[in-house]
């Protein structure tokens, strides 16, 4: 009863105004209380809906149970700083503004297709299996805890060489890397951060979303439907057109092809607006660094594939060589480049061993041909390390 009276109120006014103002307009009153009562209809079902459930902030509990809780007040100023550091480049301090869309799965645990996240979890930023748009990293707090460990021991058992990390995405491992160099006054060792470092297009106007969106979805929808065989040959199709791996469908994995159909599906998901995301391109990358004081000297970088760069890549040894590059070709190239340059007693961590079938065959495959025996270290549910001993 309500909508109806304040429409026909509303016809009435506006046909007296037309008519004092413009007698010719007055006929359009009729047309005007339609689109007023659609509006006023739109706003009533808003009111209706209900409000959207606000998370409780995590706890101090939350933060103990997950290792975060506080340091002892005697530690050592390096520890403070470096805890600190881990905090900033996960995004632990601002986590309400991470923008946290996927959940990622191992494959070790059962892997399933990636889901978009309705809430923060603590536990998946610490375990690194989360995909936050506006994370430094995400290898996750156990990942940084180990590479602080192994860099540590460096240092104490005065194994010499560089450190360098083979697909450095935003460059936050590579940032705690020189900030754990810092902490220990290290001004020898120098750390390589190699990757494509190709960003993602700018985010679309909200315009442009607005008129492709309904078209995205129904392709979208109607791609997730299609069977796998048509999905391996999207996959290789589209994989062409992207300058952030080498193209490789030989490896590829059903596990790896249905991930990438879900972020191709859920892209309008994925794309925040504008300054809502941190970028990967060289220019971002470094501004990453310039932005915790950490971009100097002992710092280099190695933009493109890494069979282009690695070959002749300026360092002689290495005492730590961390592999994120997700993919066959990728790690592959970097193992047979720079693990032979690796010393003894340095430290080999391969990010993505129980994430990425092929990223494990890669690694398996170059063990087993190079009589690599060191025993593998399990770090989370989805990485693994070794010390080389021969």
């Amino acid at each position: 009863m309500v909508f109806p009276f304040m429409g026909t109120l509303f016809t009435a006014v506006l046909s007296a105004a037309l008519a004092l103002v413009m007698p010719s307009a007055a006929a359009y009153a009729p047309v005007a209380t339609v689109f007023f009562c659609a509006w006023l209809g739109c706003v009533g079902v808003g009111l209706l809906l209900p409000r959207p459930h606000e998370q409780e902030p995590p706890s101090q509990a939350d933060y103990e149970e997950h290792g975060l809780g506080p340091l002892m007040t005697d530690a050592p100023p390096a520890q403070l700083y470096l805890d600190l550091m881990k905090r900033v480049i996960l995004n632990l301090c601002y986590h309400e503004q991470s923008h946290q869309v996927v959940l990622a799965r191992s494959v070790d645990e059962g892997r399933a297709t990636p889901e978009l996240a309705s809430r923060f979890s603590m536990r998946a930023r610490v375990l690194g299996e989360d995909v936050s748009l506006n994370t430094l990293s995400m290898i996750g707090l156990r990942r940084l805890d180990s590479l602080q460990a192994c860099i540590s021991a460096l240092v104490a058992e005065g194994i010499r060489g560089d450190l360098l990390e083979a697909g450095c995405a935003k460059g936050g491992a590579c940032i705690f890397m020189r900030a754990a160099l810092r902490a220990h006054r290290d001004t020898e060792r120098t750390v390589f951060c190699c990757d494509t470092f190709a960003d993602q297009p700018p985010p679309p106007s909200p315009l442009r979303v607005a008129l492709v969106r309904p078209l995205y979805l129904g392709m979208g929808w109607l791609t997730a439907r299609l069977p796998l065989a048509a999905h391996r040959w999207l996959y290789g199709r589209l994989m062409r057109l992207q300058r952030s791996f080498p193209v490789d469908e030989e490896h590829v994995s059903d596990d790896t092809v249905s991930s990438f159909i879900f972020f191709l599906t859920h892209t309008h998901y994925l794309r925040p607006q504008a300054g809502a995301r941190l970028g990967s391109s060289l220019a971002h990358v470094k501004s990453h660094f310039a932005r915790l004081g950490l971009l100097d000297d002992q710092v280099r970088f190695l933009p493109g594939f890494f069979s282009s760069t690695l070959p002749g890549a300026p360092f002689d040894q290495l005492a730590l060589l961390r592999l994120d590059g997700d993919l066959y070709p990728s790690t592959r190239d970097a193992l047979v480049h720079c693990y032979p340059k690796l010393a003894v007693g340095g430290f080999c961590i391969v990010d993505d061993y129980f994430s990425f079938n092929e990223c494990r065959r890669a690694v398996d495959e170059y063990r087993d041909a190079h009589g690599v025996t060191d025993e593998l270290v399990r770090i989370d549910r989805m990485s693994v390390m070794w010390r080389r001993g021969q």
